[in-house]
């Protein structure tokens, strides 16, 4: 694998799927010091993209067939990854590459669908995960032990990673809500650049304000990273969210798709 910033022209097709509603009765959670008091629901999403090379998985979502136990949560059994998968046509004995933003457990519940695929993930989260600091939250251990015989490709904080090596997928460091968040770019042949920014941004006042997200690692590294999301956005990117429910009614969630 090299590292490139090259935009590509190859036949990738890019799938958003909606993996069910956490019912959140704090804004704040999203937005520290900011919409105290107010509810909010926010989606949980997760991605596939079909590259000629072999299929990579972004975020596996919660495993809905536990969510049910959780007040939180709320998603069909219809709507865990796999199955949303085989409804398109694929198992996720297909996958080649996990790449997991980060390892809070809406974002990585689903892991272990995934363990013929190499998982990439920065080499700072994997330690704050499975040896977090007393103040730090959203890692769930009993899920996490699931993953501990998973194949890492394990990157270094500041390393951009072009995963086919042909410009269509890039994961770059989007350090701040975690001690080792990421995001990835796909270069799409009529969709143009989209950003799957994760909890980069969790919610659009995250972008628009320049405001950390919630339960963040570091405060000053978070906008850092919303600064250069902000600048992609500018430059045409469009940026998807990590729980923004108002900019799914706009996106083309599977079986649709971007291309």
């Amino acid at each position: 694998m090299t590292h490139s910033g090259e935009e590509a022209q190859i036949p990738v097709k890019l799938y958003v799927l909606d993996g069910g509603r956490a019912h959140l009765p704090d804004m704040s959670h999203l937005t520290p010091d900011r919409n105290v008091g107010r509810p909010v629901t926010i989606p949980i999403l997760m991605f596939l993209i079909d590259h000629p090379k072999g299929l990579v998985v972004v975020d596996t979502g919660v495993d809905t067939d536990a969510a049910g136990h959780d007040p939180f949560f709320e998603a069909s059994r219809e709507q865990r990854i796999d199955r949303q998968m085989k409804r398109l046509g694929h198992e996720p004995g297909e996958v080649r590459y996990t790449i997991l933003t980060h390892l809070h457990h809406d974002h990585m519940g689903c892991a272990p669908l995934f363990a013929g695929s190499t998982f990439i993930v920065r080499r700072s989260e994997l330690r704050a995960a499975w040896w977090p600091d007393p103040y730090e939250g959203g890692y769930d251990f009993a899920a996490l032990l699931k993953t501990r015989d998973l194949d890492y490709l394990q990157l270094p904080d500041d390393e951009r990673l072009d995963v086919f090596e042909d410009g269509s997928v890039v994961c770059f460091d989007t350090r701040g809500h975690t001690e080792g968040h990421q995001s990835v770019l796909v270069n799409l042949p009529r969709s143009g650049r989209v950003v799957l920014a994760g909890d980069a941004v969790q919610v659009a006042e995250n972008l628009t304000a320049s405001w950390p997200p919630g339960m963040c690692w570091n405060s000053q590294l978070a906008v850092q990273a919303i600064t250069e999301l902000r600048h992609m956005q500018k430059e045409g990117a469009l940026v998807i969210f990590g729980h923004e429910l108002s900019q799914l009614d706009a996106l083309r969630v599977a079986p649709g798709r971007y291309e």
